[in-house]
Protein backbone atom coordinates (compact mmCIF):
# COMPACT_ATOMS: atom_id res chain seq x y z
CA UNK A 1 0.00 0.00 0.00
CA UNK A 2 1.28 3.45 -0.86
CA UNK A 3 0.79 5.46 2.32
CA UNK A 4 1.87 8.85 1.01
CA UNK A 5 -0.78 10.32 -1.23
CA UNK A 6 0.39 13.18 -3.43
CA UNK A 7 -1.72 14.91 -6.02
CA UNK A 8 -0.34 17.08 -8.78
CA UNK A 9 -0.42 20.18 -6.62
CA UNK A 10 1.49 18.40 -3.87
CA UNK A 11 4.10 17.15 -6.31
CA UNK A 12 4.63 20.74 -7.43
CA UNK A 13 4.87 22.01 -3.85
CA UNK A 14 7.23 19.24 -2.83
CA UNK A 15 9.63 20.06 -5.64
CA UNK A 16 9.53 23.80 -4.97
CA UNK A 17 12.75 25.66 -4.18
CA UNK A 18 13.68 24.58 -0.62
CA UNK A 19 15.63 27.81 -0.14
CA UNK A 20 12.38 29.81 -0.14
CA UNK A 21 11.69 31.53 3.18
CA UNK A 22 8.83 29.96 5.09
CA UNK A 23 10.10 30.88 8.54
CA UNK A 24 7.78 33.85 8.92
CA UNK A 25 4.55 31.90 9.10
CA UNK A 26 3.09 29.13 11.22
CA UNK A 27 3.45 26.16 11.40
CA UNK A 28 6.82 26.25 9.62
CA UNK A 29 8.27 28.73 12.09
CA UNK A 30 7.50 26.55 15.10
CA UNK A 31 8.52 23.29 13.45
CA UNK A 32 11.85 24.60 12.17
CA UNK A 33 12.69 25.86 15.66
CA UNK A 34 12.06 22.44 17.20
CA UNK A 35 15.05 20.10 17.77
CA UNK A 36 14.92 17.09 15.45
CA UNK A 37 14.78 14.51 18.24
CA UNK A 38 11.91 16.31 19.95
CA UNK A 39 10.07 16.75 16.66
CA UNK A 40 10.41 13.10 15.64
CA UNK A 41 9.13 11.89 19.01
CA UNK A 42 5.99 13.98 18.71
CA UNK A 43 4.98 13.01 15.17
CA UNK A 44 1.43 11.66 15.09
CA UNK A 45 -1.47 11.16 12.70
CA UNK A 46 -4.87 12.72 13.35
CA UNK A 47 -8.15 12.40 11.47
CA UNK A 48 -8.90 15.15 8.94
CA UNK A 49 -11.37 15.83 6.18
CA UNK A 50 -9.75 15.00 2.86
CA UNK A 51 -11.38 17.99 1.17
CA UNK A 52 -9.81 20.38 3.68
CA UNK A 53 -6.22 19.21 3.22
CA UNK A 54 -4.08 21.71 1.38
CA UNK A 55 -1.95 20.69 -1.60
CA UNK A 56 1.18 20.56 0.60
CA UNK A 57 -0.26 18.30 3.31
CA UNK A 58 1.26 14.91 4.09
CA UNK A 59 -1.42 12.36 4.81
CA UNK A 60 -2.60 8.77 4.60
CA UNK A 61 -5.59 8.76 2.28
CA UNK A 62 -8.52 6.69 3.57
CA UNK A 63 -11.29 7.85 1.22
CA UNK A 64 -12.63 11.01 -0.39
CA UNK A 65 -14.04 12.12 2.96
CA UNK A 66 -11.39 11.13 5.51
CA UNK A 67 -7.61 11.07 5.71
CA UNK A 68 -5.06 10.75 8.49
CA UNK A 69 -2.91 13.88 8.52
CA UNK A 70 0.69 14.08 9.70
CA UNK A 71 1.23 16.52 12.56
CA UNK A 72 3.72 17.34 15.27
CA UNK A 73 2.17 17.70 18.70
CA UNK A 74 3.39 20.56 20.87
CA UNK A 75 3.01 20.72 24.64
CA UNK A 76 1.66 23.80 26.37
CA UNK A 77 2.58 25.29 29.74
CA UNK A 78 0.80 22.44 31.53
CA UNK A 79 3.07 19.89 29.86
CA UNK A 80 0.15 18.29 28.01
CA UNK A 81 -0.26 18.17 24.24
CA UNK A 82 -2.34 21.17 23.29
CA UNK A 83 -1.71 21.89 19.64
CA UNK A 84 -1.17 19.91 16.45
CA UNK A 85 1.13 21.55 13.91
CA UNK A 86 0.56 20.12 10.40
CA UNK A 87 3.73 18.97 8.67
CA UNK A 88 3.96 20.46 5.19
CA UNK A 89 5.74 18.61 2.41
CA UNK A 90 8.10 21.47 1.53
CA UNK A 91 9.67 21.22 4.99
CA UNK A 92 10.91 17.69 4.41
CA UNK A 93 13.74 18.79 2.12
CA UNK A 94 15.03 21.06 4.89
CA UNK A 95 14.93 18.12 7.29
CA UNK A 96 16.57 15.74 4.84
CA UNK A 97 13.88 13.09 5.22
CA UNK A 98 11.22 11.72 2.87
CA UNK A 99 7.50 12.06 3.71
CA UNK A 100 6.88 8.28 3.83
CA UNK A 101 9.62 7.96 6.46
CA UNK A 102 7.92 10.61 8.59
CA UNK A 103 4.61 8.76 8.30
CA UNK A 104 6.25 5.54 9.44
CA UNK A 105 7.81 7.34 12.41
CA UNK A 106 4.42 8.74 13.34
CA UNK A 107 2.86 5.27 13.25
CA UNK A 108 5.66 3.89 15.40
CA UNK A 109 5.03 6.66 17.93
CA UNK A 110 1.32 5.80 17.90
CA UNK A 111 2.22 2.22 18.75
CA UNK A 112 3.59 3.44 22.08
CA UNK A 113 0.51 5.51 22.93
CA UNK A 114 -2.02 4.42 25.54
CA UNK A 115 -4.55 2.64 23.32
CA UNK A 116 -7.21 0.45 24.91
CA UNK A 117 -8.19 -2.58 22.83
CA UNK A 118 -10.97 -4.92 23.99
CA UNK A 119 -12.51 -7.95 22.27
CA UNK A 120 -16.19 -8.78 22.76
CA UNK A 121 -17.23 -12.35 21.98
CA UNK A 122 -19.88 -12.85 19.29
CA UNK A 123 -20.25 -16.61 19.44
CA UNK A 124 -19.26 -18.39 16.25
CA UNK A 125 -18.45 -15.18 14.42
CA UNK A 126 -15.46 -12.89 14.78
CA UNK A 127 -15.31 -10.76 17.92
CA UNK A 128 -16.24 -7.11 18.01
CA UNK A 129 -13.17 -5.07 18.90
CA UNK A 130 -13.27 -1.63 20.48
CA UNK A 131 -10.18 0.50 20.02
CA UNK A 132 -10.14 3.62 22.19
CA UNK A 133 -7.45 6.30 22.24
CA UNK A 134 -8.42 9.33 24.30
CA UNK A 135 -5.14 10.99 23.42
CA UNK A 136 -3.87 12.57 20.24
CA UNK A 137 -4.54 10.21 17.34
CA UNK A 138 -7.93 8.72 18.16
CA UNK A 139 -9.56 7.08 15.15
CA UNK A 140 -6.41 7.67 13.07
CA UNK A 141 -5.27 4.31 14.47
CA UNK A 142 -7.23 2.94 11.51
CA UNK A 143 -4.00 3.22 9.52
CA UNK A 144 -2.39 0.63 11.83
CA UNK A 145 -5.44 -1.41 12.78
CA UNK A 146 -3.87 -4.80 12.09
CA UNK A 147 -1.04 -3.90 14.44
CA UNK A 148 -3.44 -2.59 17.09
CA UNK A 149 -5.56 -5.76 16.97
CA UNK A 150 -2.57 -8.08 16.65
CA UNK A 151 -4.26 -9.82 13.73
CA UNK A 152 -3.99 -9.99 9.96
CA UNK A 153 -7.02 -8.75 8.02
CA UNK A 154 -6.77 -10.38 4.58
CA UNK A 155 -10.46 -9.73 3.89
CA UNK A 156 -10.56 -6.48 5.82
CA UNK A 157 -12.99 -5.60 8.58
CA UNK A 158 -16.42 -4.09 9.17
CA UNK A 159 -15.70 -0.71 10.77
CA UNK A 160 -17.58 1.88 12.76
CA UNK A 161 -16.07 5.24 13.75
CA UNK A 162 -18.83 6.97 15.69
CA UNK A 163 -16.43 9.15 17.70
CA UNK A 164 -13.11 10.85 17.03
CA UNK A 165 -11.47 8.65 19.66
CA UNK A 166 -13.14 5.29 19.05
CA UNK A 167 -12.97 2.54 16.44
CA UNK A 168 -15.33 -0.44 16.30
CA UNK A 169 -14.08 -3.35 14.22
CA UNK A 170 -15.22 -6.86 13.30
CA UNK A 171 -12.55 -8.75 11.30
CA UNK A 172 -13.97 -10.54 8.27
CA UNK A 173 -12.96 -14.20 8.35
CA UNK A 174 -16.00 -15.95 6.90
CA UNK A 175 -19.36 -15.14 5.35
CA UNK A 176 -21.17 -15.00 8.69
CA UNK A 177 -19.06 -12.07 9.84
CA UNK A 178 -20.75 -9.79 7.32
CA UNK A 179 -23.94 -10.14 9.37
CA UNK A 180 -22.23 -7.83 11.88
CA UNK A 181 -23.16 -4.86 9.69
CA UNK A 182 -26.65 -4.57 11.19
CA UNK A 183 -25.51 -4.69 14.83
CA UNK A 184 -22.59 -2.42 14.03
CA UNK A 185 -24.91 0.15 12.47
CA UNK A 186 -27.14 0.20 15.55
CA UNK A 187 -24.15 0.58 17.85
CA UNK A 188 -22.58 3.31 15.73
CA UNK A 189 -25.79 5.33 15.71
CA UNK A 190 -26.44 4.80 19.41
CA UNK A 191 -22.94 6.00 20.31
CA UNK A 192 -22.49 8.62 17.61
CA UNK A 193 -25.83 10.34 18.06
CA UNK A 194 -24.89 11.15 21.67
CA UNK A 195 -21.24 12.06 21.04
CA UNK A 196 -19.94 15.62 21.02
CA UNK A 197 -16.95 14.38 18.97
CA UNK A 198 -19.10 12.54 16.41
CA UNK A 199 -17.19 11.36 13.37
CA UNK A 200 -19.56 9.24 11.25
CA UNK A 201 -22.89 7.44 11.58
CA UNK A 202 -22.17 5.12 8.65
CA UNK A 203 -20.54 1.69 8.58
CA UNK A 204 -17.43 1.01 6.50
CA UNK A 205 -15.43 -1.81 4.97
CA UNK A 206 -11.72 -1.30 5.66
CA UNK A 207 -9.64 -3.19 3.12
CA UNK A 208 -6.05 -2.73 1.96
CA UNK A 209 -5.79 0.71 3.50
CA UNK A 210 -9.03 2.09 2.07
CA UNK A 211 -12.15 2.89 4.08
CA UNK A 212 -15.15 2.12 1.86
CA UNK A 213 -18.48 3.56 3.08
CA UNK A 214 -21.32 1.07 2.87
CA UNK A 215 -24.00 3.81 2.80
CA UNK A 216 -26.16 1.71 5.10
CA UNK A 217 -29.85 2.50 5.35
CA UNK A 218 -32.08 1.30 8.19
CA UNK A 219 -35.72 1.49 9.19
CA UNK A 220 -37.12 0.96 12.68
CA UNK A 221 -33.68 -0.13 13.83
CA UNK A 222 -33.29 -2.81 11.16
CA UNK A 223 -30.83 -2.74 8.30
CA UNK A 224 -32.66 -2.30 4.98
CA UNK A 225 -29.88 -2.08 2.43
CA UNK A 226 -26.27 -1.18 1.81
CA UNK A 227 -24.54 0.22 -1.24
CA UNK A 228 -21.04 -1.30 -1.14
CA UNK A 229 -18.36 -1.07 -3.82
CA UNK A 230 -18.21 -3.92 -6.38
CA UNK A 231 -15.12 -5.29 -4.62
CA UNK A 232 -17.18 -6.00 -1.51
CA UNK A 233 -19.71 -8.05 -3.47
CA UNK A 234 -16.84 -10.01 -5.02
CA UNK A 235 -15.45 -10.61 -1.55
CA UNK A 236 -18.71 -12.23 -0.42
CA UNK A 237 -18.33 -14.84 -3.15
CA UNK A 238 -14.82 -15.73 -1.97
CA UNK A 239 -15.45 -16.00 1.77
CA UNK A 240 -15.54 -19.43 3.43
CA UNK A 241 -18.99 -20.37 4.74
CA UNK A 242 -17.86 -21.90 8.02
Amino acid sequence: MSIFRRNKATDSSFSADPSGDCTTHSPCRELLAMPAAERDGQLRLIMAKTSELGPDAISVYLNDELSARLVVMAAGDSGRYQRAYPVLAHLTSRWGVAPPDLLLRAMENMRRDNVEVNAHDQGENSPLYTVVDQGVSGAAHLVRLEQALGADLPYGAIIGIPRQHQILAVPIRKAGDVAAIEAMLRLVRDVGSQASDRLSLDVFWLHQGRLHPLHAESKNGRLEQIFPPPEFRQLLEQLPRD
